[in-house]
């Protein structure tokens, strides 16, 4: 179930994400940067609560000694496309959080992580649609339904069609953006209407905020992330012990 929570998750993230690169891609949302802005930072939040609990499930794996390289739809399994899942997720992690709290800081960083968290997006997405097209079988319809298997549910699968669409929609996004004109006077000028509202009305405009009545939010997401860290492995701890206790009395 992780593994199609993050899936669903990093598909919002795509598509919010893509809005706010450019003038070439602001009319993936109508230019309408501080919905974008608040999407992906609210987002952001289940991303690393989710990715940090299948890191925290592995870890547990690997203190136990198991043997099995890769559980079933495991996200971070002990093969080549777990392991660049969790380069790139930490990578993801690492960059979006220079991103949100770096605007008065280290400039150089800032534009440093802005430039991998944006182009980490495109090889990413790249791979998410090779793996699909690797799982293709994940997307055939089921012949029958059992109870207790997911893959089998028919709502489930009409779930996952929906979520592959997603990201075949992001990279017709970003096909049709650069392989199409460049971006009129109109368009510029609102994509910059866009992030000027976005630093009025969004997250954005808090964390650009040296101090003041609202700059606190930004310190107050340290702790809080932080925290959010720790019941994620704690969450993780607790799974792998029920499924091992469960597999211990079968």
């Amino acid at each position: 179930m992780l593994h199609w929570l993050l899936t669903l998750v990093f598909a919002v993230l795509t598509i919010s994400g893509l809005a706010m690169v450019g003038a070439r891609f602001g009319w993936v949302l109508n230019y309408d940067i501080a919905t974008a802005d608040f999407i992906h930072r609210v987002i952001a939040v289940p991303y690393v609560v989710l990715a940090f609990l299948a890191l925290g499930q592995e870890l547990a794996r690997v203190l136990k000694d198991d043997s099995q390289l890769d559980l079933g739809w495991s996200i971070f399994g002990r093969h080549v496309y777990g392991l660049f899942t969790l380069l790139t997720t930490l990578l993801f992690i690492v960059t979006g959080i220079i991103l949100w709290k770096s605007h008065h800081g280290n400039k150089a960083a800032l534009a440093f992580a802005m430039f991998v968290h944006e182009k980490l997006t495109y090889i990413v997405l790249a791979s998410v649609v090779w793996h699909m097209y690797q799982k293709a079988h994940a997307l055939l319809w089921p012949k029958q339904q059992i109870s207790g298997n997911l893959m089998t549910q028919r709502w489930f699968k009409v779930a996952i069609w929906f979520i592959a669409s997603a990201f075949f929609f992001a990279v017709a996004v970003i096909m049709i953006s650069i392989g199409g004109p460049d971006p009129s006077k109109q368009q510029v000028e609102a994509f910059m209407t866009g992030m000027m509202q976005a630093m009025k009305n969004s997250l954005m405009g808090i964390a650009a905020m040296d101090s003041g009545g609202q700059g606190g939010v930004v310190e107050m997401s340290v702790p809080l992330f932080t925290n959010l860290l720790v019941i994620a492995f704690i969450l993780a701890a607790y799974l792998v012990w029920r499924s091992a206790k469960s597999n211990g009395s079968s």
